[in-house]
Parts: C-alpha cells; sequence; structure tokens
C-alpha cells in the first residue's frame, strides 16, 4: 500500500508540474501573439495610415522619435469610429514634427512615447479570448487530475481486496 501512496504523489507532482509549464505556455504564447498583433497594427498605422485627425478636446497625440528631432504623431481619438471614421486610431507618417511643434498641438494631451499594447490593440475580446485558452488548459488538466485520482482510488480498492496489484497497458 506504501508503494502505491508513493506512486500517487509522484504521479500528482509530475501533473502539476505540466499544468503548471502548460499555463506558462499559454501565457507566452498569448504574450507572442499580442506582440505580433501590435506590432503589425503600428506598422500599418505608420506606414499605411493617410490622415491625422486631431480634436483639441479629446485627442491623445502620441509622439515618438523616428530620426534625431524627427517625430512621427499618432492620434488617439476616443469615439472616432462613431464619427464615420474607421477608427479611433489615425496617424499621417508623411507628417514630420520637431519636438517643439509636438510641443504645441493644440490637443487634450501629447505623450512622448509609442502607444503601448493595451493602448493599441488590447480590446475587451482579447481578454475574453485569453481567460478562454487559459481556463480550457485549466480545465483540461482538472480533468485529468481527477481521472487520475479515480484510478488511483480503483487500484487502492482492488489492492484491499486481492492483495495485489495489477497494472493493464491501456
Amino acid at each position: 500500500m506504501e508503494f502505491i501512496k508513493t506512486m500517487r504523489k509522484r504521479e500528482f507532482i509530475e501533473m502539476t508540474l505540466k499544468t503548471i509549464a502548460s499555463i506558462f505556455a499559454v501565457f507566452i504564447a498569448i504574450i507572442l501573439m499580442e506582440g505580433m498583433i501590435y506590432s503589425i497594427q503600428l506598422n500599418a498605422l505608420t506606414t499605411k495610415a493617410s490622415t491625422n485627425v486631431m480634436n483639441s478636446t479629446s485627442t491623445i497625440a502620441y509622439c515618438f522619435e523616428q530620426k534625431e528631432d524627427e517625430y512621427i504623431v499618432i492620434c488617439y481619438n476616443p469615439g472616432a469610429t462613431n464619427d464615420g471614421a474607421s477608427s479611433d486610431w489615425s496617424c499621417n507618417p508623411n507628417s514630420k514634427y520637431t519636438k517643439e511643434q509636438c510641443e504645441n498641438l493644440s490637443v487634450k494631451e501629447v505623450i512622448f512615447r509609442t502607444p503601448n499594447a493595451f493602448e493599441l490593440v488590447m480590446t475587451p475580446i482579447h481578454y475574453v479570448i485569453i481567460a478562454v485558452l487559459v481556463l480550457g488548459v485549466g480545465g483540461f488538466f482538472t480533468y485529468k487530475f481527477i481521472r487520475l485520482g479515480k484510478e488511483y482510488n480503483k487500484i487502492e480498492e482492488e489492492f484491499k481486496k486481492t492483495g495485489t496489484i495489477e497494472i493493464a497497458n491501456q
């Protein structure tokens, strides 16, 4: 019986390590995918966009340096999609600004950095997908834990009845 308890303990530790490694791998994959989406979106804004929508009451201007004292401005206009625009974000990569010009933009706020992934591409849909993936992996391993526990309970019952352990390859 001591052998069964030792094996059960070892298998549960092994399953716990597999669970931790799998959830960690899912998080790494999610981070890489979000980074890829962010990179694509930022590249599209800074190379393919053609207009820069600036509103003095609601626009947040993200100014980031491309070359020495040459800035590109990405504008965030919350709710712009309701005004007929295709996105809340706009940029005109052909318009280059100096630092002084960026500081004097007539917008709500000027920020000297690129927008991060949480600001640019993360939407509630992304969070739902992340939760489903993590819960899916967690649910799979919960099922495996329950199944493993039931198998060891059967082995223990059989050992109590017959005094032998029969391990079959399945």
